[in-house]
């Protein structure tokens, strides 16, 4: 199995946008964010704000219902959060 990696841009305490991604996604030099390449366009993305990662090693059932907006987890703590 490979690891499948959902970027989630929060906004509000809601989810706002979700990439996936093959690679983990790196914390950027400002430590504002994180870098990575969206599976969907090949290109570099590079997020900051409130995100959250989450890593999929199973099935494609657990990696669909996290891309549904039902399935979202919380938004991350502040504590957590990267600005």
């Amino acid at each position: 199995m490979k690891s499948v990696y959902v970027v989630t841009m929060w906004s509000g305490g809601k989810p706002a946008k979700k990439w996936q991604s093959e690679g983990a996604p790196e914390k950027l030099p400002t430590g504002t964010g994180v870098s990575f390449v969206s599976m969907d366009t090949k290109l570099r993305v590079e997020v900051i704000g409130s995100i959250s990662v989450e890593e999929y090693e199973s099935g494609r059932a657990e990696l669909e219902m996290a891309l549904r907006e039902g399935g979202a987890p919380a938004p991350p703590p502040e504590s957590e959060r990267l600005y």
